[in-house]
Protein backbone atom coordinates (compact mmCIF):
# COMPACT_ATOMS: atom_id res chain seq x y z
CA UNK A 1 0.00 0.00 0.00
CA UNK A 2 1.68 3.16 -1.15
CA UNK A 3 0.40 6.74 -1.51
CA UNK A 4 1.16 10.44 -2.12
CA UNK A 5 1.77 13.76 -0.44
CA UNK A 6 -1.02 16.11 -1.52
CA UNK A 7 -1.11 18.93 1.00
CA UNK A 8 1.87 21.00 -0.13
CA UNK A 9 1.83 23.21 -3.17
CA UNK A 10 3.61 21.59 -6.09
CA UNK A 11 3.42 18.06 -4.70
CA UNK A 12 3.18 15.36 -7.33
CA UNK A 13 2.42 11.66 -7.27
CA UNK A 14 6.14 10.93 -7.43
CA UNK A 15 7.09 12.95 -4.34
CA UNK A 16 7.94 10.93 -1.22
CA UNK A 17 5.62 11.46 1.75
CA UNK A 18 6.81 13.61 4.63
CA UNK A 19 7.29 11.64 7.83
CA UNK A 20 6.15 12.77 11.27
CA UNK A 21 7.44 11.58 14.60
CA UNK A 22 4.94 11.16 17.39
CA UNK A 23 5.18 13.89 20.01
CA UNK A 24 7.26 16.34 17.94
CA UNK A 25 5.96 19.83 18.66
CA UNK A 26 6.50 21.98 15.60
CA UNK A 27 4.21 23.72 13.12
CA UNK A 28 3.42 20.50 11.29
CA UNK A 29 3.08 18.24 14.32
CA UNK A 30 0.97 20.65 16.39
CA UNK A 31 -1.47 22.05 13.85
CA UNK A 32 -4.32 24.45 14.43
CA UNK A 33 -7.63 23.97 12.60
CA UNK A 34 -7.78 24.86 8.90
CA UNK A 35 -4.17 23.88 8.31
CA UNK A 36 -2.95 21.27 5.83
CA UNK A 37 -0.45 18.45 6.28
CA UNK A 38 0.89 15.60 4.12
CA UNK A 39 -0.78 12.27 4.87
CA UNK A 40 1.21 9.07 4.38
CA UNK A 41 -1.94 6.97 4.74
CA UNK A 42 -3.81 8.92 2.06
CA UNK A 43 -0.71 8.72 -0.17
CA UNK A 44 -0.66 4.94 0.09
CA UNK A 45 -4.38 4.49 -0.30
CA UNK A 46 -4.71 6.65 -3.41
CA UNK A 47 -1.75 4.92 -5.03
CA UNK A 48 -3.21 1.48 -4.34
CA UNK A 49 -6.78 2.09 -5.53
CA UNK A 50 -7.64 1.70 -9.23
CA UNK A 51 -10.84 3.08 -10.77
CA UNK A 52 -10.81 0.30 -13.40
CA UNK A 53 -10.96 -2.41 -10.69
CA UNK A 54 -14.52 -3.07 -9.47
CA UNK A 55 -16.37 -2.04 -7.41
CA UNK A 56 -14.62 1.36 -7.81
CA UNK A 57 -16.71 2.87 -5.01
CA UNK A 58 -15.63 4.84 -1.93
CA UNK A 59 -17.67 5.05 1.28
CA UNK A 60 -17.22 8.30 3.23
CA UNK A 61 -18.44 7.97 6.83
CA UNK A 62 -18.24 11.72 7.36
CA UNK A 63 -18.69 14.35 8.30
CA UNK A 64 -17.21 15.13 4.91
CA UNK A 65 -16.74 18.03 2.53
CA UNK A 66 -17.57 18.55 -1.14
CA UNK A 67 -13.84 18.66 -1.92
CA UNK A 68 -13.50 15.05 -0.74
CA UNK A 69 -16.28 13.91 -3.05
CA UNK A 70 -14.71 15.77 -5.98
CA UNK A 71 -11.33 14.25 -5.19
CA UNK A 72 -12.66 10.72 -5.70
CA UNK A 73 -15.07 11.38 -8.57
CA UNK A 74 -12.35 13.14 -10.58
CA UNK A 75 -10.32 9.94 -10.24
CA UNK A 76 -13.11 7.76 -11.59
CA UNK A 77 -14.69 6.52 -8.34
CA UNK A 78 -18.31 6.81 -7.26
CA UNK A 79 -18.84 8.03 -3.68
CA UNK A 80 -21.46 7.20 -1.06
CA UNK A 81 -21.67 9.43 2.03
CA UNK A 82 -23.09 8.35 5.38
CA UNK A 83 -22.56 10.50 8.48
CA UNK A 84 -22.15 7.63 10.92
CA UNK A 85 -21.49 9.66 14.06
CA UNK A 86 -24.51 11.91 13.47
CA UNK A 87 -26.63 8.81 12.92
CA UNK A 88 -25.45 7.20 16.16
CA UNK A 89 -26.01 10.39 18.17
CA UNK A 90 -29.56 10.52 16.82
CA UNK A 91 -30.14 6.87 17.71
CA UNK A 92 -28.84 7.37 21.25
CA UNK A 93 -30.84 10.57 21.66
CA UNK A 94 -34.08 8.84 20.69
CA UNK A 95 -33.49 5.63 22.64
CA UNK A 96 -34.36 4.90 26.22
CA UNK A 97 -31.17 3.75 27.92
CA UNK A 98 -31.80 0.37 29.52
CA UNK A 99 -29.64 -2.64 30.25
CA UNK A 100 -30.98 -4.09 26.98
CA UNK A 101 -29.85 -1.15 24.85
CA UNK A 102 -26.40 -1.38 26.42
CA UNK A 103 -26.07 -5.13 25.91
CA UNK A 104 -23.60 -6.62 23.46
CA UNK A 105 -26.48 -8.17 21.52
CA UNK A 106 -27.80 -4.71 20.69
CA UNK A 107 -24.39 -3.77 19.31
CA UNK A 108 -24.48 -6.74 16.96
CA UNK A 109 -27.62 -5.34 15.37
CA UNK A 110 -25.82 -2.11 14.40
CA UNK A 111 -25.21 -2.18 10.65
CA UNK A 112 -24.11 0.08 7.85
CA UNK A 113 -26.92 0.30 5.24
CA UNK A 114 -24.81 -1.11 2.41
CA UNK A 115 -24.30 -4.48 0.76
CA UNK A 116 -21.37 -6.78 1.42
CA UNK A 117 -18.18 -6.24 -0.60
CA UNK A 118 -19.60 -3.15 -2.29
CA UNK A 119 -16.74 -0.66 -1.75
CA UNK A 120 -13.08 -0.41 -2.72
CA UNK A 121 -12.30 1.90 0.21
CA UNK A 122 -13.82 3.38 3.36
CA UNK A 123 -12.83 6.79 4.73
CA UNK A 124 -13.63 6.81 8.46
CA UNK A 125 -11.80 10.04 9.29
CA UNK A 126 -11.96 10.36 13.11
CA UNK A 127 -15.37 8.67 13.55
CA UNK A 128 -14.13 5.42 15.14
CA UNK A 129 -11.88 7.32 17.52
CA UNK A 130 -14.84 9.34 18.83
CA UNK A 131 -17.01 6.32 19.64
CA UNK A 132 -17.01 4.10 22.72
CA UNK A 133 -14.66 1.17 22.21
CA UNK A 134 -17.27 -1.56 21.68
CA UNK A 135 -19.27 0.58 19.26
CA UNK A 136 -16.11 1.47 17.31
CA UNK A 137 -15.18 -2.20 17.16
CA UNK A 138 -18.64 -3.10 15.88
CA UNK A 139 -18.58 -0.51 13.10
CA UNK A 140 -15.04 -1.50 12.15
CA UNK A 141 -16.46 -4.99 11.59
CA UNK A 142 -19.18 -3.43 9.43
CA UNK A 143 -16.54 -1.57 7.42
CA UNK A 144 -14.81 -4.90 6.87
CA UNK A 145 -18.11 -6.42 5.71
CA UNK A 146 -18.83 -3.74 3.08
CA UNK A 147 -15.25 -3.71 1.73
CA UNK A 148 -14.34 -5.81 -1.27
CA UNK A 149 -11.42 -8.26 -0.87
CA UNK A 150 -8.18 -6.25 -0.58
CA UNK A 151 -10.27 -3.12 0.11
CA UNK A 152 -8.74 -0.32 2.20
CA UNK A 153 -9.87 1.59 5.26
CA UNK A 154 -8.44 4.95 6.33
CA UNK A 155 -9.01 6.25 9.87
CA UNK A 156 -7.57 8.84 12.27
CA UNK A 157 -7.12 8.39 16.04
CA UNK A 158 -5.80 10.78 18.67
CA UNK A 159 -2.18 10.16 19.65
CA UNK A 160 -0.73 10.40 23.16
CA UNK A 161 -0.24 14.16 22.78
CA UNK A 162 -3.91 14.53 21.91
CA UNK A 163 -5.07 12.69 25.03
CA UNK A 164 -3.96 14.73 28.03
CA UNK A 165 -3.71 12.59 31.14
CA UNK A 166 -4.18 13.62 34.72
CA UNK A 167 -4.03 11.53 37.89
CA UNK A 168 -7.00 12.15 40.13
CA UNK A 169 -6.78 11.87 43.90
CA UNK A 170 -9.93 11.83 45.98
CA UNK A 171 -10.20 12.98 49.58
CA UNK A 172 -13.17 12.33 51.84
CA UNK A 173 -14.31 15.65 53.29
CA UNK A 174 -17.32 14.22 55.10
CA UNK A 175 -19.74 11.36 54.57
CA UNK A 176 -21.39 13.03 51.58
CA UNK A 177 -18.59 15.11 50.07
CA UNK A 178 -15.47 14.32 48.06
CA UNK A 179 -12.68 16.69 47.10
CA UNK A 180 -10.75 15.90 43.92
CA UNK A 181 -7.13 16.83 43.19
CA UNK A 182 -5.58 16.48 39.74
CA UNK A 183 -1.93 16.37 38.80
CA UNK A 184 -0.48 16.04 35.29
CA UNK A 185 0.65 12.51 34.55
CA UNK A 186 2.48 10.91 31.67
CA UNK A 187 1.80 7.18 31.48
CA UNK A 188 4.75 5.04 30.52
CA UNK A 189 4.00 3.07 27.40
CA UNK A 190 0.83 5.07 26.64
CA UNK A 191 1.62 4.98 22.93
CA UNK A 192 1.64 1.19 23.00
CA UNK A 193 -1.74 1.23 24.72
CA UNK A 194 -3.16 3.36 21.91
CA UNK A 195 -1.66 1.04 19.28
CA UNK A 196 -3.19 -1.96 21.06
CA UNK A 197 -6.58 -0.23 21.20
CA UNK A 198 -6.49 0.51 17.47
CA UNK A 199 -5.42 -3.04 16.64
CA UNK A 200 -8.26 -4.47 18.73
CA UNK A 201 -10.82 -2.22 17.03
CA UNK A 202 -9.55 -3.30 13.61
CA UNK A 203 -8.79 -6.91 14.56
CA UNK A 204 -10.86 -8.35 11.72
CA UNK A 205 -8.67 -6.79 9.03
CA UNK A 206 -5.89 -8.80 7.43
CA UNK A 207 -3.35 -5.95 7.72
CA UNK A 208 -3.26 -2.76 9.80
CA UNK A 209 -0.54 -0.11 9.61
CA UNK A 210 -0.44 2.69 12.20
CA UNK A 211 1.38 5.83 11.08
CA UNK A 212 2.32 8.86 13.23
CA UNK A 213 0.78 12.00 11.76
CA UNK A 214 0.46 15.70 12.45
CA UNK A 215 -1.94 17.42 14.87
CA UNK A 216 -1.35 14.84 17.65
CA UNK A 217 -2.94 12.02 15.69
CA UNK A 218 -2.18 8.59 14.33
CA UNK A 219 -3.44 7.64 10.91
CA UNK A 220 -4.38 4.06 10.18
CA UNK A 221 -4.47 2.21 6.89
CA UNK A 222 -6.11 -1.20 7.17
CA UNK A 223 -6.70 -3.76 4.43
CA UNK A 224 -9.25 -6.53 4.12
CA UNK A 225 -7.57 -9.81 3.25
CA UNK A 226 -7.65 -10.75 -0.45
CA UNK A 227 -10.00 -13.48 -1.55
CA UNK A 228 -8.40 -16.92 -1.41
CA UNK A 229 -8.95 -18.94 -4.62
Amino acid sequence: MTGSRRARAGATAGDPPTRHRSGVRDLEADLLPNRSYPSQALWRMTRALRPDAPPARVLDLGPTRNANIRFWTERGFSVSCYDLLAHELEVVGDAEITPLTLARESLRRRRLPFEERSFSAVCCWSVLGQMPFLLAQRYAQECHRVLAPSGLLHAVFLDVEGRPEARRHYEIVDRQTLRVFTTPSRRRGAGRWIDAEIQLILARFGACEILPAAAATREVLAQRAPMVP
